[in-house]
């Protein structure tokens, strides 16, 4: 072949290497015309790297130059492919797989009528070509089969191609597979009626490992009937019987990858949920006989002996069958024909549960049942609605049976290994076993579902059977208490048989209680071993916290004994969980130890950074819920020392601010961990929602207790204490304004302070209206803009970052706070107008500053414009009359904002803006409750109101992306319902306009629009109008996104 300043000879020599330069000019090369012949050059060379460049050319050639082929030239091409593949059978795998990959690109790419049955005759043509050469072709047909299956995938077909495919596949099904179980049967020597060519071949271990990815590739074809189907599962469980007769018998793993194939071509087979549904008796059958032998036993001993190697493999078949049969499970359990070898499979399952090992750490097979035991108990939950009484009471004495295997299993595997073992163990080793704890949490609990008390009396007794807990067998103990505090959700707060014996007063104070008192000394893991059992201890008490209300006797002794572990860090979350648990549980009856708890809160903020910040706030507010339980003339009282030791500790704070502005870190730090500390008492002091919406509803009871509560909060200890916190926000306000980079959080967290104990019902810590209005207008001052000399507001160089944390507290202020009682509720609504309306001048100015117009000034900072919406939507739904305050330039310039954002593609800005329009629009129609900004509204929709139309159609005509059109939607429809009128004026002016809102929609799609738009009542259908113009606008008709 002559190529322009081309040298074939040098060429191959280079390929045969090959050398970087050959490697480079191949891909240029093989685009040329020549390339078809350089192909069948390299692929007579008698070097295996040049036959595998040629077999590669030609691949390429038929991929991607087919249609330079005529008719003649691609007959011919046929019978070249089936000669090389002969030819190359017994050579270099990578040549022959590069052929095999040709030839099936050429099956694929032949017209769907011109090569029928074309699998039957590639094995044909393959074998008469061996037949007639004298060679042997069975290493050609297993590896075009294995190759077939990939290239199908990736290869885009014709609808005509794709229906010759199916038939053909169907077709060869029985031949294809007939020829991969012959391979895979190779091990066993001769088979009868085998093919001696592929039992050959099946003599290596690499072709039965083809062989079986291959049966795993045909297998996504399906399988067409039961008659084909169950004898390859048959024979398949067979070979891995044979695989693990073999493995029994040799000590190496050369086998490693068949055994890992073959399982995985049965195990997908076994979990073919469509097989399962129309032949569960016939496989599920078949499976069961297999899984009951012995060697099934013998190879997971042996498994288990040999580090766990291949253990995965060999229990895969297992799971899955256990996971999409498990109704026919069930149902095998009454079943006379079919129970024993159900008994033997779930003791099968119960030993992988139990595979030896600690998980994580020298074994990963015993996760891989628990969520068969999840399943199985929903199906006997199933089966017993719906099975005859006789049958259910046999699978429920059979399942019970099970479940207490199962129990003793779990308790076993949840047992941590050796403490010396877990220190010494990397961070993925302990993050896999903890991962693997929370799943046998959740198969404890499906085991309890089937035990119930049994199972409770079970653990129950072996906790007594230790007697006092110790770390002689502290894994074992741990592992016992681990169990009951899994199970904990799910058994009644009123059981009265087992909890009792689990929690006397002898027990607690002999058995449980006592370890929490013990020192841990000796080395680290003596330590460790001890904290592990206290935290499993603590989490148990914890996990039952509604059974100890009204046991406020018990509780005496245990609060206290888990309140001390709060000095160990170790176990710092597990006692304020179990703490939070029983303070949520029982405030009434800890109201005699409110001093005591009081004193633990305080404790903990002396211990400072021993006990984390988030657990500190947690135990602050749990006690505070328990304060609160009692009467409100005791509050002040008890929370005098935490109170005072608070005020304490944030006047110190404050202080190191002041004398270390220039390195203010940790005192910030310090401040922000106290407030967090207040805020978290504040939560814990809230009046229930329900006890306020009985108020507010003129509940006697409710508005009475109320009343007094907020009489006793008045005039007390709690004064001085609101005093002192807004003097020291006052003082840290300050000196954030002299920090040269001001720190956010603490701003926030100032603010959220004062947010917390603002609500409808009194609060211990409420401020003042008066004070509380003031310090957010000082804030403001600070953080946003402040007014200048020309009373222009002049902005902080942070405002936008700063601005939404001060219109959340606005919000809060101007929408749910109540008026003092020397307050009428026009006072108050003309101070929080004043307010509402110096956040509403102050953002639309500073966002007119940000750029040169207020779209683009919008999109850059869509946080401010979405909280100053959201602030006047809430104003407009719960408090409108505050409006009456406002001026109306300053309404207006809102308003203007708000045609510029529904023109801002960005659901951060368009979203609130909708939402404001929308309630504001409700309350501007005349058929609206009147209030006294009705007329300002009125006046606002005459003067806004065709800009906000407009925006809005365009919007809807494709400016805005389709996620958005519900709220766009959701605007129009309040504007049709609630001004009709003005509306259907408005819209035959603006889309009468050509091309508004698009060139797409002609004036037909326009008017069937409007009239049906304004014709209807119902939102849904309003949608589903918006959604059709919208799609003709954006000239989506015919689309999936029309339908």
């Amino acid at each position: 072949m002559a190529l322009e300043g081309f040298d074939l000879e040098s060429f191959a020599q280079a390929l045969s290497v090959p050398t970087q330069e050959a490697l480079a000019a191949l891909p240029e090369i093989q685009k040329r015309p020549e390339a078809w012949q350089l192909a069948f050059d390299l692929l007579a060379s008698n070097n295996s790297n040049c036959r595998f460049f040629g077999a590669h050319t030609l691949h390429a050639k038929i991929s991607r130059d087919w249609d330079t082929l005529d008719a003649e030239r691609q007959s011919a091409l046929r019978d070249e492919l089936i000669r090389l593949a002969v030819e190359n059978s017994g050579g270099a795998l990578n040549v022959l797989n590069k052929l095999s990959q040709a030839l099936a690109a050429y099956a694929l790419l032949m017209p769907a009528d011109a090569w029928d049955g074309f699998l039957n005759s590639v094995v044909t043509a393959l074998q008469k070509q061996a037949q007639n050469t004298g060679m042997s072709a069975g290493a050609a047909i297993v590896d075009f089969l294995e190759v077939f299956p990939e290239e199908l995938n990736r290869t885009a077909l014709a609808a005509a191609q794709q229906g010759r495919l199916v038939q053909d596949v169907k077709a060869a099904l029985p031949l294809v597979l007939q020829i991969l179980i012959s391979v895979v049967r190779g091990l066993e020597g001769s088979v009868r009626g085998g093919d001696a060519a592929f039992e050959q071949l099946g003599q290596s271990v690499v072709w039965r490992t083809r062989a079986w990815k291959a049966i795993q590739q045909w297998l996504q074809f399906g399988v067409p009937s039961d008659t084909l189907f169950v004898p390859l599962l048959d024979v398949c469980l067979q070979q891995l019987c044979v695989l693990a007769a073999h493995r029994l018998r040799s000590d190496g793993h050369d086998d490693d990858d068949e055994i890992q194939a073959a399982a995985a071509a049965a195990d997908d087979m076994v979990s073919n949920m469509k097989v399962a549904a129309k032949y569960s008796r016939s496989v599920g059958t078949l499976v069961l006989e297999h899984l009951g032998q012995k060697w099934v036993g013998q190879i997971l001993d042996h498994s288990a002996r040999d580090s766990g190697h291949d253990a995965r493999a060999w229990s895969a078949v297992a799971i899955s069958f256990g996971e999409t049969y498990t109704d026919f499970i069930v149902s095998g359990m009454a079943d006379a024909g079919l129970s024993e070898h159900v008994g033997a499979f779930l003791q099968l399952m119960v030993a992988l549960t139990r595979f030896p090992g600690h998980h994580g750490f020298d074994e990963d097979v015993s996760d891989q049942p628990l969520s068969f035991w999840y399943l199985l108990q929903e199906a006997l939950v199933d089966y017993e609605a719906e099975a005859e009484p006789g049958a259910a009471a046999a699978v429920a004495a059979a399942a019970r049976n099970t479940y207490a295997d199962v129990l003793r299993a779990l308790v076993a595997k949840s047992a941590f290994p050796a403490a010396a073992t877990w220190l010494a163990a990397d961070r993925d080793e302990r993050e896999r076993f903890a991962s693997y704890r929370r799943e046998v949490g959740d198969a404890l609990l499906n085991a309890y579902y089937v035990l119930r008390s049994d199972m409770l009396g079970a653990l129950v007794d072996e906790v007594h059977a230790l007697g006092a807990l110790t770390t002689a067998d502290w894994q074992h103990a741990e592992a016992l208490l681990f169990a009951l505090r899994s199970i904990g959700e799910a058994v009644p707060s009123d059981e009265a048989v087992h909890l009792p014996r689990l929690f006397a007063a002898d027990a607690l104070t002999q058995h449980l209680l006592p370890v929490l008192q013990v020192r841990a000394d000796g080395d680290r893991a003596s330590q460790w071993a001890l904290t592990s059992l206290k935290a499993g201890v603590i989490a148990v008490v914890g996990a039952y916290g509604d059974w100890w209300r009204g046991r406020g006797e018990l509780l005496a002794a245990v609060v206290p004994s888990v309140a001390t572990a709060l000095h160990e860090p170790a176990l710092v979350p597990t006692a304020v969980s179990a703490l939070r648990r029983i303070c949520d549980s029982c405030r009434d009856e800890l109201g005699v130890a409110a001093a005591s708890l009081v004193q633990l809160a305080c404790d903990v903020l002396g211990a400072g950074a021993a006990v984390p910040a988030r657990e500190q706030q947690r135990i602050f507010e749990a006690v505070a819920e328990v304060v609160l339980a009692q009467p409100p003339d005791t509050h002040a009282a008890a929370l005098l020392p935490l109170t005072s030791a608070l005020l304490a500790a944030l006047r110190v704070d404050v202080a190191r601010l002041e004398s270390s502005l220039s390195a203010s870190e940790p005192a910030v730090a310090a401040l922000i961990d106290h407030l967090r500390l207040v805020e978290a008492l504040a939560r814990g002091l809230q009046f229930g929602d329900d006890v306020e919406e009985h108020a507010l509803a003129g509940d006697a009871d409710a508005t009475s207790m109320l009343a007094y509560a907020a009489r006793c909060y008045q005039d007390s200890a709690l004064h001085e204490f609101r005093i002192g916190l807004l003097a020291v926000l006052d003082r840290a306000l300050v000196l954030l304004t002299a920090m040269s980079q001001p720190d956010d959080t603490l701003l926030e967290c100032m603010l959220a302070t004062v947010n917390s104990a603002v609500r409808r019902s009194p609060h211990a810590f409420a401020l003042p209206f008066a004070d509380s209005v003031a310090f957010v207008g000082r804030t403001w001052s600070v953080a946003v803009a402040r007014p200048g000399a020309d009373f222009a507001p002049v902005f902080s160089a942070r405002w936008a970052d700063q601005c939404p944390a001060l219109l959340q507290s606005i919000s809060q202020l101007a929408t749910v706070a109540v008026p003092d009682a020397e307050s009428t509720s026009e006072a108050t609504d003309r101070v929080l107008g004043s307010v509402l309306a110096r956040a509403i001048d102050d953002v639309c100015a500073g966002l007119a500053r940000e750029a040169a117009t207020l779209p683009v000034a919008i999109e850059q900072q869509p946080i401010v414009s979405e909280y100053v919406f959201d602030l006047c939507t809430r104003v407009l739904q719960t408090r409108p009359a505050l409006l009456a305050h406002v001026e109306h330039a300053t309404v207006a310039r809102l308003c203007t904002l708000s045609v510029h954002a529904l023109a801002v593609p960005n659901r951060l800005a368009l979203k609130p803006t909708a939402y404001f329009l929308t309630a504001l629009i409700r309350l501007s129609a005349t058929t609206a409750r009147p209030s006294p900004a009705t007329p300002l509204l009125a006046s606002l929709w005459g003067e806004f109101g065709p800009e906000w139309l407009r925006a809005t159609l365009q919007g809807i005509g494709g400016a805005h992306p389709r996620s958005l059109l519900p709220n766009l939607a959701e605007l129009l429809f309040a504007m049709v319902r609630h001004h009709l009128q003005s509306v259907k004026l408005w819209m035959a002016e603006l889309l009468a306009q050509p091309a508004f809102p698009s060139p797409h929609a002609d004036d037909a799609a326009k008017r069937q629009f409007v009239q049906h738009l304004l014709a209807t009542r119902s939102f849904v259908r309003a949608k589903a109008i918006v959604n059709e113009f919208s799609v003709c606008c954006r000239n989506l008709q015919g689309t999936a996104y029309a339908a």
